[in-house]
This record gives C-alpha cells, sequence and structure tokens, in this order.
C-alpha cells in the first residue's frame, strides 16, 4: 500500500514539474528584420509534426522581457501559423493569457496568401530557418 502511495505522489509531482515547465518557457524577443516596430518570440517558434506549419509569435512595441511584461498599450501578441511551401499563413489569434496554446483545430483556419504581408520580416526568418527550429507534435 506504502509504494502505491509513493508511486502516486511521484506521478502527481512529475505531472505538476511538467506543467511549470510548460508555462514557465522562455522567451526571446527579437527585432523583426527589416522593421522598427516589430518583433517575434524566438523560443516559441517551432514546426508542427503532423503538418509541417511553422508556429509564429509576433508583436509591436519593444522587447521588455516575457510576456506578462508586456506592456498593454504596446500591442497585441499575435499568432500565426506558417505555410512556407505555398507562401501562405493562418491566423491563429491574439495571446491574451501567455500560455502559448493553440486552439483545437487550428490547423484547418483558412489559409491566406503573403506570408511577409502578414508577418513581415518575422515570417521570412521563420521560414529560413525552418529546418532548424524544433520540430514537434502540437495538439
Amino acid at each position: 500500500m506504502m509504494r502505491l502511495v509513493l508511486c502516486l505522489l511521484g506521478v502527481t509531482v512529475l505531472g505538476m514539474t511538467a506543467a511549470t515547465a510548460a508555462t514557465g518557457r522562455a522567451e526571446t524577443w527579437k527585432a523583426s528584420p527589416g522593421e522598427a516596430k516589430t518583433f517575434y518570440d524566438a523560443d516559441f517558434m517551432r514546426v508542427d509534426q503532423a503538418s509541417g506549419l511553422v508556429v509564429v509569435r509576433i508583436a509591436e512595441g519593444r522587447p521588455n522581457g516575457p510576456y506578462k511584461g508586456w506592456p498593454a498599450g504596446k500591442g497585441p501578441i499575435m499568432i500565426f501559423a506558417l505555410d512556407c511551401a505555398t507562401d501562405k499563413w493562418i491566423d491563429l489569434g491574439m495571446d491574451f493569457t501567455g500560455d502559448q496554446a493553440l486552439e483545437k483545430g487550428w490547423r484547418n483556419g483558412e489559409k491566406i496568401d503573403d506570408i511577409k504581408g502578414a508577418t513581415g520580416g518575422a515570417g521570412r526568418v521563420a521560414c529560413e530557418t525552418r529546418e532548424t527550429l524544433p520540430k514537434v507534435a502540437l495538439p
């Protein structure tokens, strides 16, 4: 009985540690090439294993640290999925909570032409570096 309690306690602690690590992700805001007031989160960029889409977060303002420190008056943080091969993008909405979560069915959104028109230099960087970005299984 004691082993079962210790095992369950261990699983609970591991789950809490994983949840804390997922929400405590680093954020590195870098200037979007060729744009004075747009920044992208270099730590957030990743490739979806299932679809090959590159997921990107951009914001306007100035890079002053993690999401919670991003001033509301500096503009929203927007999330996009990029289909680099076809130069199309999907609007995934805004990150109001800082949890960096993607809504269910996000891959089925409407694909719109012209990645650079939506995401600027950050989209170009994402597509140029997609082979070196982390490939993850997104929900």
